[in-house]
């Protein structure tokens, strides 16, 4: 389960938006250019922060949290700002199957509409409230999960869900091109030096067209 808390703070003397107290840091390599390389080494660890419990001190870092593939998946957004949010998950739709006031308790799910939810791929969290659905990650990848509010997206409410199929089916996700274009920790290699040139050879002593004048 997936548990998202979302709230404000105040990070290196800026104002930051956070889920469960972090507040995501863009890196300067690609999510999938690290998971293809080095399974994320170097570039982010999966699961370093908790996906249903707040960090005890807001910090600024990559958010990446793992899912099971084909598993259900239950998220739920308690949103403890003052305004409306609307959350978004890439790649997805997902089931609406509760929303509620307060605090999210696991006795909340006894109110879950399981019988006919609407099927959405951006869910409303309204002020001192929550919302709850269901998603089946049957798609391989990593995914954005945000806030669709600009300001608070912009400012760090966001994460990456990664789901790992660990067979090798393309069908499933194509492996990635050979003209893939690196940057970041990857950078593609520097080409071959050019030859040096030698300088060309000097030019042969030519004998001077003036006749030798053994008078002058």
């Amino acid at each position: 389960t997936f548990i998202l808390e979302t709230s404000t703070a105040t990070i290196d003397r800026l104002s930051r938006y956070t889920v469960n107290n972090v507040s995501y840091l863009t890196p300067d390599t690609p999510l999938k250019l690290a998971d293809h390389f080095s399974n994320g080494s170097g570039v982010y660890q999966l699961d370093a922060y908790s996906k249903n419990t707040s960090n005890v001190n807001a910090v600024r870092d990559v958010f990446v949290a793992s899912a099971l593939h084909k598993e259900w998946a239950e998220i739920v957004v308690q949103n403890t700002l003052t305004t409306i949010d609307s959350w978004h998950l890439d790649g997805y739709s997902f089931f609406v199957v509760g929303l509620g006031e307060g605090e999210w308790k696991e006795e909340s799910r006894s109110s879950y509409n399981l019988f006919d939810p609407v099927v959405r791929s951006t869910v409303q969290v309204f002020p001192g409230g929550w919302s709850a659905v269901y998603v089946f990650p049957d798609n391989p990848g990593m995914w954005n999960l945000r806030s669709q509010n600009l300001q608070s997206w912009y400012l760090g409410e966001e994460l990456y869900v990664r789901v790992y199929d660990p067979d090798p089916n393309p069908a499933k996700e194509r492996p990635p091109p050979q003209n893939l274009l690196l940057c970041g920790k990857y950078q593609p290699s520097a080409p071959p030096p050019s030859p040096s040139l030698s300088p060309p050879p000097p030019p042969p002593n030519v004998p001077s067209s003036k006749a030798y004048n053994p008078h002058t």
